[in-house]
């Protein structure tokens, strides 16, 4: 169980190393001509560090702002693998033992779950993208990050938890109604992204704390009321 849920981590972030050596060098590249040559405000800026005796920055910056771009990728689509691939697996083995009295009335849902990770890490992408500036601000460089990668976890995590066990419209009611607790509960297992030797057991974390927070609370509102 535990090798199937790191699988798909690693798979994503071995497709990303390979990227980032096939392309690394044109990328660098293609960053330095975009945001350091010319007339803009960034070129003007670095121009002026340089001229203040810091010459390494043309060099270094272009480095970290790939960086930046390429780790949140790679665990983002690490997460996303998980929900998709492993997730399922992980809510049988729950639904078999800990939740047997849970029925499963929903269904296999791949298209539903496809689509809710492919739109996931694209609105992931472009808001990380879009708030890389307030990176500036020191303590939005921790903050920030977090925020997004808890995002994308609750976002892709509580759709797969739920689709074999609730029907549509008990999944709908359950994620408006826990909308915050699956936040809070992504806050707490995306802060494992930032301890490098546990961030290898984030998904694994993860798809376990997801899968028994749903299925308790389907659990509980099936529950009659008394």
């Amino acid at each position: 169980m535990l090798a199937l849920l790191v699988v798909p981590f690693l798979a994503a972030v071995l497709l990303w190393l390979l990227t980032a050596w096939l392309f690394w060098d044109p990328v660098l590249a293609w960053l330095h001509a975009a945001l350091f040559e010319g007339d803009g405000w960034i070129a003007s800026g670095l121009s002026w560090l340089t001229g203040s005796g810091l010459p390494a920055l043309g060099e270094t910056l272009p480095v970290l702002i790939a960086l930046l771009v390429l780790v949140p990728l790679m665990v983002a689509s690490g997460v996303v693998l998980v929900a998709v691939i492993a997730m399922p697996i992980v809510m049988r083995h729950l639904g078999a033992r800990d939740y047997a009295d849970v029925a499963a009335s929903g269904s296999l849902g791949l298209g539903t779950s496809l689509w809710n990770g492919l739109t996931s890490i694209v609105l992931f992408a472009l808001g990380y993208l879009l708030t890389l500036p307030l990176w500036l601000i020191p303590p939005l460089a921790l903050v920030l990050p977090w925020l997004w990668w808890s995002w994308l976890t609750a976002r892709v995590m509580r759709i797969d938890a739920l689709l074999e066990h609730a029907r549509p419209e008990e999944r709908e009611a359950l994620i408006a109604a826990h909308r915050g607790r699956f936040f809070v509960l992504a806050l707490v297992v995306s802060a494992l992204n930032f301890f490098p030797p546990f961030m290898l057991i984030a998904p694994v974390f993860s798809a376990l704390a997801f899968g028994h927070f749903a299925l308790q609370a389907l659990r509980d509102s099936r529950r009659p009321a008394l």
